[in-house]
């Protein structure tokens, strides 16, 4: 069965036995042809590749789907006949090319086209320790479709060295432990971040020949030691503030976030957190998309009553709808049992917003993006849309869930009143809830005043209307 699919770029012939006689160069004057076959070699694929016209040494890169997954450098012309090809299995697959270099430059690539007889797959389960922020990768076997589906772990090749590569920000490798039971444990603790992991081994029941099962993206999560318990990371974005899919930084740049959530003053009772908690200072100096728009409230609620708040506590919003921990951490840590809960997000003059379904919830966190509408919100049109982002309704000036224009306890007269109740153009400048765009300065009147988001809020064409907050 021919394997292999190549690329000229001056002559091909076609031998028999299904082998393929390519030539290719890179430049006129180069002339080099190799062929390649489909044999078997204890499962791998041999390449059956002899030179000619080709300068030794040769070097020869496998990739798959634009990953690299194997490359050799300096080979002698005799090491290309027999043996398993770079890439082994893996080269086997579909998509997989196969390109060839001599010393002059001149090349020849070839691309599987028909699917290997030997696949292996590992089952990977990654552990996250929220005492050390470290993660531990336990392998419960491959599952090798050569044999009929049976698993067995990935070193258990009596004579095959076998280790596994993994990349984060630079090369890490260990080996396999056996754990008996068919367990197998990655021999180092993974950090937060993206590991590469590439599956291989020298067979040495089987002429030596280099194996490679396939590449496996593993992510850890990234928490600080210590956060155990429910983490959660979250986005969301205010309309009041929101222009181009950011958010304005008016109160910091003045200088008016306060060190201290402000919502116990605002009435605010938190449950099972401490009112009066104060941020990292500096998170206050950080500028661009990481920049403090405000405080917020993010509560966890019972997944069978979702009008219980289970756990509630304070946390920042980014500039660009990232929700950061008073420490800087990239995501809200409860320190209660991980489990299923409603998620809500309250900001002093938005309508507050709450998950339509219970989340699960552990110390590898969890996203909730409340920007967009895969994450179904409780409730009826609980956001508003600003252009392809969908946000907390702004215009709540008293605090109650409730935006009005007119009527007993409107937020029209609450601005009014903040800027002294009997001359419109006048401003006030401070850290108040009837500031609903966030600019750090309460306008009834003008560009950019606060006034008229309220009237956008309840439709902009009916001032008796009103819109509320969806919470149960």
């Amino acid at each position: 069965m021919n394997a292999w699919q190549s690329t000229s770029f001056k002559r091909a012939l076609l031998f028999a036995g299904s082998l393929v006689l390519v030539a290719a160069t890179a430049r006129p004057q180069c002339t080099m042809t190799v062929q390649f076959g489909a044999s078997s070699n204890c499962g791998g694929l041999n390449w059956g590749a002899t030179p000619i016209n080709g300068t030794p040494p040769y070097s020869a890169q496998v990739s798959h789907g634009g990953m690299l997954l194997q490359s050799l450098v300096n080979v002698p012309a005799n090491m290309l006949s027999g043996g398993a090809a770079p890439g082994g299995y893996a080269a086997a697959s579909p998509g997989t090319d196969i390109l060839l270099t001599d010393a002059m430059g001149c090349t020849v690539q070839a691309t599987a086209m028909t699917p290997a007889v030997h696949a292996i797959l590992p089952t990977l389960v990654l552990a996250l320790d929220c005492f050390t922020g470290l993660g531990t990768l336990r392998c419960t076997g491959f599952t090798d479709a050569y044999a009929g589906g049976s698993p067995y772990a990935p070193c258990d090749w009596q004579g095959r060295p076998c280790s596994v590569a993994g990349v984060a920000v630079g090369t890490v490798a260990s080996t396999w432990v056996n754990e008996g039971g068919g367990v197998w444990r990655y021999g180092q603790l993974l950090a937060g971040g993206t590991h590469n992991f590439i599956f291989g081994g020298t067979n040495l029941a089987c002429n030596g020949a280099l194996e490679c099962w396939g590449n496996t993206l593993v992510t850890v999560a990234s928490i600080t030691p210590g956060d155990c318990g429910a983490n959660v990371r979250v986005r969301a974005l205010l309309q009041g503030a929101t222009v181009s899919g950011v958010m304005g930084v008016g109160l910091r740049t003045a200088g008016l976030v306060p060190p201290s959530e402000p919502y116990s003053a605002l009435g605010y009772s938190y449950v099972g957190a401490s009112p009066g908690q104060n941020l990292l200072p500096a998170l206050l100096t950080t500028t661009g998309n990481n920049a403090i728009v405000d405080w917020i409230v993010v509560e966890l609620r019972n997944s069978l009553n979702s009008a219980q708040v289970l756990f509630s506590e304070p946390a920042l919003l980014q500039r660009d709808g990232d929700v950061v921990d008073l420490d800087g951490d990239g995501y809200v840590n409860f320190p209660t049992a991980g489990g299923s809960y409603f998620l809500a997000v309250r900001h002093r003059n938005h309508l507050a917003i709450m998950t339509a379904l219970p989340r699960m919830l552990s110390p590898s966190p969890d996203l909730v993006d409340f920007r967009y509408s895969q994450t179904l919100c409780y409730g009826t049109t609980a956001r508003a849309t600003v252009g392809a982002f969908l946000c907390l309704w702004a215009g709540d000036a008293t605090g109650d869930g409730q935006v009005k224009y007119t009527g007993a306890t409107n937020d029209r007269d609450a601005i009014l009143s903040r800027i002294g109740g009997a001359v419109p153009t006048n401003t006030a400048t401070g850290y108040f809830t009837e500031d609903c765009n966030l600019t750090g300065v309460v306008k009834y009147t003008g560009t950019a005043n606060d006034r008229d988001i309220i009237l956008q809020t309840i439709g902009g064409t009916v001032p008796t209307n009103t819109r509320n907050a969806q919470l149960p």
